[in-house]
């Protein structure tokens, strides 16, 4: 079934959010002291920085007053470069284990699992009846042998 491993792949990501919870990784309920997640990125030997938010939000774009004297393809191209080293540090800051988790993903994240469970099982089920079914079917049109 094609269906089982996008339920194992969401039964295994639940698995590691459960696990950094229970490593005490989660943020705690109302804790409001954690910093926002931030990626930085730099280019043209740090004269350009940028810095990304969640979500893939640029938060701000630092230029040292000598990028100006650049030509404007240059200029892009630079600032292209930090703006994809910001994102890439984003990222890898999003997938450490110190990521705060919010309960309230992780609870979807568990009810996805539940119901995508009682699919399979619900399909699971229906086989076993059919193939039940065809059993008592075959086996009522045959008859008996005697002993």
């Amino acid at each position: 079934m094609a269906d089982m491993a996008e339920f194992e792949q969401m039964l295994g990501e639940t698995r590691k959010l459960l696990e950094q919870v229970r490593s005490g990784a989660a943020a705690a309920p109302g804790e409001a002291d954690t910093p926002p997640l931030e990626g930085f990125g730099e280019a043209a030997d740090g004269r350009i920085r940028v810095t990304a938010g969640q979500g893939g939000e640029i938060k701000g774009i630092e230029l040292d007053p000598r990028v100006m004297r650049m030509a404007s393809e240059e200029l892009a191209e630079h600032l292209t470069v930090a703006v994809n080293a910001a994102l890439t540090d984003l990222r890898s800051r999003a997938t450490t284990s110190d990521t705060p988790i919010d309960p309230s993903v992780l609870a979807d994240r568990l009810q996805e699992v539940q119901d995508q469970g009682l699919r399979q099982m619900g399909l699971f089920a229906q086989g076993l009846e059919d193939a039940m079914a065809r059993f008592k079917e075959a086996g009522s049109g045959r008859g008996t042998r005697g002993g």
